[in-house]
């Protein structure tokens, strides 16, 4: 039943797992993509599905948005400015996601995934960043000559301890739908390289996956900055993953083919 696709950049990746989902009638349950270079793109992949995501919010005023928007909620790459602010680049990024949440909140009133990874709402509303812990804890496993590891993690769900970072939050997040499908996120130090494995309850492929990707792909990048590690690679679990022909944004059999062979063409275009 699990699908295995490997591939070396977000746009190669996606457009081999939605052609897995199509050839397979448009749902799959446990998808494993796993991408070399998370924040690797062919442009022109991303133009066709950002160019269809414009003609489906103008014809039916949709919610599904462009790649950008999507990545942005798992990591606003705007605000992370190390060649600028060097050694304060990350608290920078921390600040301005602490300073505009209101406004985040008032188009989202869960807010982000982002905002979970670094403000994770503790007890008495104490706020717990999950990111700057797993940065601290591969920078030392590094500072003391450890080429191995696995105990920084990153969770959507609640923390069993004080080593799981998790996204969903206890009495608050009962949906069985939607925001956060997200659940966790899960660090591996190999050979001195961190590596990302994320888990998704249920991915929409169309509506979210390349820029659920590349958002991730940012983080472990942001990860790697930070503690001084090669970034490796981002392995993304999907529990359930649909093509969107009937489910998800609902885009229709005809839609969707059409907009896979767009990005095949786009892909092999690539020089």
């Amino acid at each position: 039943m699990a699908v295995y696709v490997s591939e070396k950049d977000v746009s190669t990746a996606w457009v081999t797992a939605l052609g897995v989902l199509v050839q397979r009638g448009g749902d799959a349950v446990n998808l494993i993509v796993a991408i070399a270079d998370p924040t690797a793109e062919q442009e022109g992949v991303r133009q066709v599905l950002d160019r269809f995501v414009d003609e489906r919010r103008r014809a039916t005023r949709n919610s599904v948005e462009r790649v950008s928007t999507v990545a942005n909620t798992l990591f606003p790459s705007a605000w992370y400015v190390p060649e600028r602010l060097g050694p304060a680049a990350a608290e920078h990024l921390y600040d301005l996601e602490r300073n505009t949440r209101p406004v985040t909140r008032r188009r989202n009133q869960r807010g982000t995934y982002f905002e979970r990874m670094v403000a994770w709402p503790g007890p008495g509303k104490q706020e717990f960043n999950q990111l700057a812990q797993v940065i601290d804890r591969v920078r030392l496993a590094r500072e003391r000559g450890h080429e191995r590891g696995h105990e920084y993690e990153v969770g959507l769900t609640t923390p069993a301890d004080e080593i799981a970072a998790p996204v969903l939050v206890p009495g608050k997040d009962r949906y069985t739908m939607g925001f956060p499908c997200l659940s966790h996120l899960s660090f591996s130090l190999l050979d001195g390289v961190v590596h990302l494995l994320a888990v998704y309850r249920s991915h929409d492929f169309i509506s979210r996956a390349y820029g659920n990707y590349l958002g991730l792909g940012r983080v472990l990048h942001f990860v790697a900055q930070e503690s001084g590690a090669p970034a490796g690679e981002l392995t993304c679990v999907s529990a359930s993953a649909t093509a969107e022909i009937t489910r998800g944004g609902g885009f229709g059999q005809q839609r969707v083919h059409a907009l896979l062979e767009e990005c095949r063409t786009a892909l092999a275009a690539t020089p």
